[in-house]
C-alpha cells in the first residue's frame, strides 16, 4: 500500500534507475559545459563570466541536466535543471565533483555558488564544485502561480486561511502540471542522474539546513551510491511540521535570549540593564511598528520587517554588533539598520527556512503573491509532508507558538497554513532516511543553531542507522562551515578531502 501511494504521488522507493533501461538515456547523457550567461548569475556577482569568485580557475561553467518529470513513467515528459560549476583548480590529485546544497527549499543553488565560491577555496582544489536548482526553483522549470491571484470575497471579509487559499488556488492554474513532481524524493533521483552525467561513481556531497534533508533521503535511495556526504545544520526527521515550527520558535527566543545577555555585557546596549527589560524594550519595538511603520527612503519597515532583521542578525554571531548597533538606531528613531539586516539573509546557506525568509499572507497585498522562491518553498514543503492545517487549526498554532516565542511565535504560525486546500496531495516518505547501506556521513551540529536545534543531528544520525558521526559545534548560529570556525573546517575538509571522520563526541568552538 505504501509503495503503491508512492508511485501514485511521485515519490520513489528505493531507487533501480540505473538498471531500469527507460532511464537509460537519462543516465548516459553528455553534459554541454559553457560559460554562465547573463541570464544565470548570482545576486552579489555582475557576471559570472567577467568576475569568478577568488579561486576560480576560468570562471563558472553552466549547463543543463534533462531528468523524466516522472522517473516511474520516463517516457510522459522531461525537466530541465540548471547546474554550474567551478573547475577544481589545484594540480593535485582530482576526486571528482562535490555536489554543494545550501538550503531552502526553494533557495537557488546556482546563485549560492555563485555568489559563495570563495568560501569552498580548499575543497575546490581537489573537487570540482558543483551546484543546481532543484526542480520546481530559480533556473530549473520554476513553479509559478501567475502575477496576481484571485480578488477577495465581495464581502470583505478575508481570512487569513482564506488569502492563503487564494494564493494556493493560484499556484494550481500555473503549475497543477508540476507540483506533484517537485518533492525531496526526485530532487534526490535528480542527483543521482547528476552524478551519472559528471561521471562520478559515488555522489560526494555538502548540504546545509534544508540540503541536510536531500542528502539523507539520497542516501536512503541510493544507499550504494552514497560517497563522502557532510549534512551540516541538521533538519530533525522525527519531527512533523507542527512540530518543526515551534522547535524553531523556542531556538530563535533562545538565539535572541543569548543575544540579549551579550548585549547587556557591553557598554552602550540599547536595551536597558536586565534581561526582563530587554525583552520588555524588544516587544515594545514590536508592537510600536505593528501600529506605525516606519519609512526609511521610501521602504516601509514594520513589525514584519523588525523580526526579520532580528532573526538574519542570529543567523551568525559575526552580525551580533551590527544588530546591537541597528537597535540603538531604533531607539533613536531611526529604522535604517533594521531595514538593512531585514534583507540580507539571501546568499547565506540554509537562510530561506526556518519560518523566515518568507512574507505572511496577511502581509501580502490584497491580489499580490509571495516572491518566486518562497512559492517554490511552500510547493516543495507541501508536496513532502500529508499535514493540511486550516482556519480550525490557526488559532492554537498562534497561542503554541507565541508561547514558545513571543516575537518570532506570531510570524512563523503562518506557515502552518501554507498547505491549506494545496491543489495537490503530498506523503510523507521523505521522513524516512533509513540508510544502513550507506557509508557514515559527518553530521555538523551547533548548540545554539536557531532554525535547525541541535538534537537533530542526534536524531537524523539514528534514524540513517548506518554509523554517522555528529560534529559539536559549540556557538551560536547557522551552517557551521560557513562561520569561519578553523575547527569546524578543518575536520569537515579532512572527511571530504581524506575520508578521515572525527571520533566520535568530537566538538569545535
Amino acid at each position: 500500500m505504501v509503495t503503491a501511494l508512492l508511485c501514485l504521488f511521485g515519490g520513489t522507493p528505493a531507487a533501480t534507475a540505473v538498471d531500469d533501461p527507460d532511464l537509460t538515456p537519462f543516465y548516459q547523457q553528455q553534459l554541454s559545459w559553457e560559460p554562465c550567461g547573463p541570464d544565470v548569475q548570482g545576486s552579489a556577482s555582475p557576471s559570472p563570466q567577467t568576475t569568478p569568485p577568488p579561486g576560480a580557475a576560468g570562471g563558472l561553467e553552466c549547463a543543463r541536466l534533462n531528468v523524466p518529470r516522472d522517473y516511474a513513467h520516463p517516457g510522459d515528459g522531461t525537466l530541465q535543471v540548471q547546474l554550474t560549476r567551478l573547475r577544481a583548480t589545484g594540480p593535485g590529485e582530482r576526486l571528482g565533483s562535490l555536489v554543494i546544497n545550501p538550503g531552502g527549499p526553494g533557495a537557488s543553488g546556482v546563485n549560492y555558488l555563485i555568489d559563495n565560491g570563495s568560501a569552498f577555496a580548499r575543497l575546490g582544489q581537489r573537487y570540482d564544485l558543483v551546484s543546481f536548482d532543484p526542480r520546481g526553483t530559480g533556473h530549473s522549470e520554476p513553479v509559478s502561480c501567475g502575477s496576481k491571484m484571485a480578488p477577495p470575497p465581495a464581502n470583505g471579509t478575508d481570512s487569513l486561511a482564506a488569502k492563503e487559499k487564494r494564493i494556493n488556488e493560484a499556484c494550481g492554474r500555473y503549475s497543477g502540471g508540476l507540483l506533484r513532481w517537485v518533492g525531496t524524493p526526485d530532487a534526490a533521483r535528480d542527483m543521482d542522474v547528476l552524478r551519472a552525467a559528471v561521471h562520478d561513481d559515488k555522489l560526494n556531497y555538502l548540504g546545509f539546513s534544508y540540503g541536510t534533508k536531500l542528502g539523507a533521503v539520497y542516501a536512503h535511495e541510493f544507499p550504494g551510491k552514497a560517497g563522502r556526504m557532510v549534512l551540516d545544520s541538521v533538519e530533525d526527521p522525527t519531527k512533523n511540521a507542527w512540530q518543526t515550527a515551534v522547535a524553531q520558535a523556542h531556538g530563535f527566543q533562545r538565539a535572541l535570549d543569548d543575544f540579549t545577555t551579550d548585549c547587556l555585557r557591553t557598554a552602550g546596549c540599547p536595551l536597558g540593564i536586565d534581561q526582563a527589560r530587554a525583552q520588555e524594550q524588544l516587544q515594545s519595538w514590536y508592537r510600536k511598528l505593528s501600529d506605525a511603520p516606519m519609512k526609511v527612503k521610501g521602504e516601509t519597515v514594520d513589525e514584519t520587517t523588525y523580526v526579520y532583521a532580528l532573526r538574519e542578525a542570529l543567523y551568525s554571531r559575526s552580525d551580533w554588533p551590527q544588530l546591537q548597533q541597528a537597535l540603538a538606531q531604533l531607539r533613536r528613531g531611526d529604522a535604517a539598520g533594521i531595514l538593512r539586516l531585514s534583507s540580507a539573509g539571501g546568499d547565506r546557506a540554509g537562510s530561506d527556512r526556518a519560518g523566515g525568509g518568507r512574507v505572511p499572507a496577511r502581509h501580502v497585498g490584497q491580489d499580490e503573491l509571495p516572491p518566486q522562491d518562497q512559492l517554490a518553498l511552500r510547493a516543495i514543503s507541501c508536496r513532502d509532508t500529508s499535514e493540511r492545517y486550516g482556519a480550525a487549526d490557526y488559532p492554537r498554532a498562534e497561542r503554541e507558538l507565541t508561547r514558545a516565542s513571543p516575537l518570532f511565535g506570531p510570524d512563523i504560525a503562518p506557515t502552518l497554513l501554507d498547505c491549506y486546500a494545496w491543489p495537490v496531495a503530498g506523503d510523507d516518505s521523505s521522513r524516512d532516511v533509513s540508510a544502513p547501506g550507506a557509508p557514515p556521513m559527518l553530521l555538523v551540529a551547533t548548540t545554539n543553531d536557531p532554525a535547525t536545534p541541535y538534537e537533530g543531528a542526534f536524531h537524523m544520525a539514528r534514524e540513517l542507522d548506518n554509523d554517522s558521526v555528529v560534529l559539536t559545534y559549540r556557538g551560536e548560529g547557522h551552517a557551521a562551515y560557513t562561520t569561519g570556525d578553523s575547527c569546524v573546517q578543518r575536520y569537515v575538509d579532512g572527511f571530504l578531502l581524506d575520508g578521515v571522520l572525527p571520533k566520535p563526541n568530537t566538538s569545535c568552538g
